[in-house]
């Protein structure tokens, strides 16, 4: 299938912020294969904005994941818009018995990891390979290669941002509701913030007011502390990042679009191979990890921040 030429292909992407991060890439290489192709998308509402700024995709098809009737016009639109190509990049349940629809209903050839594709890949066990490369695998049966991603598309430079002359570390001390047991203890957060800051460093804070509770200490004991709380889309935490000397951050959405930057990114997160390959595969990762979070003590980090020499002022 490598020499197919799709004149209309169809992106399939949603799930959290992590996940579409992880996709980045090998969206970002479908568009250097196919630059000359229609490539629409299938994604969430809450993500169009984001996907909006690659300047890549002629339209977006909305999948909310919610209600049946929903899905049956998804999917009639996806029979109606005559694709040559379907690449499943979510690889789920839901997005595989779109395929059975689309076999049937259309001429469509269907790349992805699930059963009902034609071209399938055969996913290897968990922890073996980090999501993004993958999802690179999987294209490879399109003759799509890996390439240097060029992500300056999400940096608007954002000049108001408060960082000149600065020396700054980005802390991104919250997680998903649902990722409570991937959270390193506030206080400790705190404390880090207050070494750094004692050694010359503005602490520089992304989140939102749902991770407020992570957040508090921080805000009470530092004092040189640049506020990006509930004014962190993914372009400012990948614009201020990319001004950061470090990105400290627990296993989460926000982490991911900060290490983009490819800034030094000191993860702290759990002892497993999901969690190891998951984080490892970018070249300025640097991971601290523990079978429970509780267990990750404060000197353990400041003995990773020093030994890997993670911190270069101006």
């Amino acid at each position: 299938m490598s020499q197919f030429n799709p004149k209309k292909i169809l992106v399939i992407k949603h799930g959290s912020l992590g996940d579409i991060v992880f996709a980045l890439e090998p969206i970002l290489a479908i568009h250097k294969k196919f630059n000359n192709t229609i490539i629409d998308l299938v994604t969430e509402e809450k993500f169009v904005p984001f996907f909006k700024k690659m300047n890549m995709f002629h339209q977006f098809l909305i999948d909310n994941r919610k209600g049946f009737f929903a899905t049956l016009r998804l999917i009639n639109k996806i029979v109606f818009g005559k694709y040559d190509l379907v690449i499943d990049l979510q690889n789920s349940k839901r997005t595989n018995l779109y395929h059975i629809f689309i076999k049937i209903f259309s001429k469509a050839k269907i790349n992805g990891s699930r059963s009902n594709v034609h071209e399938r890949y055969t996913i290897p066990p968990q922890g073996t390979e980090s999501p993004t490369q993958g999802l690179l695998n999987q294209l490879q049966l399109l003759g799509i290669e890996k390439s240097n991603p060029d992500f300056s598309w999400l940096d608007n430079n954002h000049d108001d941002l408060d960082f000149e002359n600065k020396n700054v570390v980005m802390v991104i001390p919250g997680v998903s509701q649902s990722g409570n047991y991937k959270q390193w203890a506030p206080n400790k957060f705190q404390e880090i913030c207050s070494y750094l800051e004692a050694k010359g460093f503005h602490i520089c804070v992304v989140g939102t007011k749902h991770d407020s509770d992570a957040i508090e200490p921080i805000m009470n004991h530092c004092k040189n502390i640049i506020n990006l709380i509930d004014k962190s889309p993914p372009d400012v935490i990948y614009s201020a990042a990319c001004k950061s000397k470090l990105i400290i951050s627990n296993d989460t959405g926000p982490g991911h679009i900060a290490a983009l930057s490819n800034v030094n990114t000191l993860w702290l997160a759990l002892d497993n191979p999901i969690t190891k390959a998951n984080l490892s595969f970018r070249k300025n990762s640097h991971l601290v990890l523990k079978n429970s979070m509780e267990d990750l003590g404060v000197d353990e980090v400041k003995e990773c921040i020093s030994n890997n020499k993670l911190l270069h002022k101006v």
